[in-house]
């Protein structure tokens, strides 16, 4: 049986001339920016190794979809919602349309969509990245057709894209100065998974504003795990069942703060007076929960917008400026009033 042979890309011809995939790309396209001794060497090593350009790229490139692609963890989340929302708006003034995908927080699923995208169907890609991956290679493929990539909140390092963060760093490091302020010092935190970069910046925060107290955060202040309701809620179970319970509780997001307050509560539990309770993202239901939820607003729709504009300026030939939104404490009855 005969063995079917893989794909050529131009990552195999980088690696045979020691290149970048980026000079590669650009050498194939008659990029001016390349020379012409390095466009002859790279023509002639694609055409030894057999590459062979993907046709409906090349069209694709051209202009002929007027389609954007928009890959997000989750759609029934309000923040990615919200952010789809500000994406829309940019890119139909545009006269483009939006190809929704999800990839539920799984590495498979995004790398398949990946896959799918990059076959002629849009001209650009904005992306969250999923929880679950920590491979980015598929992202870098989009490279190989000349698709754009444009990634928002969830960003990482090594990928070949423009990105639209929050500064999560700053936001969490806010939420402890603000707890702290109200004469709160074991302050737990509820973190995500740490190779996704919010999680991990939100964690540094902190971390950081504690030693500003001169407070050095014990291991067992630290949970890491979901973001869900359900792990807020075994969360809290946990703290219940300690001897010496924290007197607040800082959760990277405020679906896992949801689950905590409602056990709290549940339990008896005053709120704020004996655990301040403080959130992340500012979801809808914040402001109706009782006590109302303290959390941090990361303007997710502004955020769509941002990165909409950025991928149409990359699609007009322009170059990538990265972007950091400031977020904004908001401060409910969860966590008290806020001090002068």
């Amino acid at each position: 049986m005969e063995l079917k042979r893989k794909k050529v890309s131009i990552y195999d011809i980088a690696r045979v001339l020691n290149i970048s995939g980026s000079t590669v790309s650009r050498a194939l396209q008659d990029h001016p920016a390349i020379s012409t001794e390095m466009k002859a060497l790279v023509k002639k090593t694609a055409k030894e190794m057999n590459y062979k350009p993907n046709t409906m790229a090349v069209n694709l490139k051209r202009g002929k979809c007027n389609t954007i692609g928009v890959i997000v963890p989750n759609i029934n989340r309000n923040f990615f919602a919200s952010a789809i929302e500000g994406i829309e708006e940019e890119v139909n003034k545009m006269g483009y349309d939006v190809l929704i995908c999800q990839s539920q927080d799984q590495y498979e699923k995004e790398k398949k969509v990946i896959g799918s995208l990059s076959q002629g169907k849009v001209d650009g890609v904005i992306a969250s990245i999923a929880a679950g991956t920590r491979d980015y290679a598929h992202f870098n493929s989009l490279e190989e057709y000349g698709i754009p990539l444009v990634l928002f909140d969830r960003v990482a390092e090594g990928i070949n894209a423009g990105t639209v963060t929050v500064d999560d760093y700053r936001g969490a490091y806010r939420v402890v100065k603000h707890l702290c302020a109200q004469g709160k010092r074991r302050i737990f935190h509820y973190a995500g998974f740490q190779h996704v970069s919010v999680w991990r910046n939100r964690y540094k925060g902190y971390v950081d504003a504690l030693k500003e107290y001169g407070i050095e955060p014990e291991k067992e202040w630290v949970f890491v795990g979901n973001i869900t309701r359900e792990e807020g809620e075994a969360t809290a179970r946990k703290i219940l069942r300690m001897k010496n319970r924290p007197d607040a509780l800082f959760c990277t997001s405020d679906f896992v703060a949801l689950g905590a307050m409602v056990e709290f509560l549940k339990n008896g539990v005053r709120i704020p007076e004996e655990m301040a309770i403080c959130g992340f993202a500012n979801e809808p239901f914040d402001e109706l929960l009782r006590p109302s939820l303290s959390s941090v607003d990361q303007f997710s729709k502004k955020m769509g917008q941002q990165a909409a504009r950025m991928l149409l300026d990359r699609l007009n030939g322009e170059s990538w400026v990265n972007i950091i939104l400031d977020p904004e404490l908001i401060v409910r009855e969860s966590s008290g009033m806020i001090t002068s």
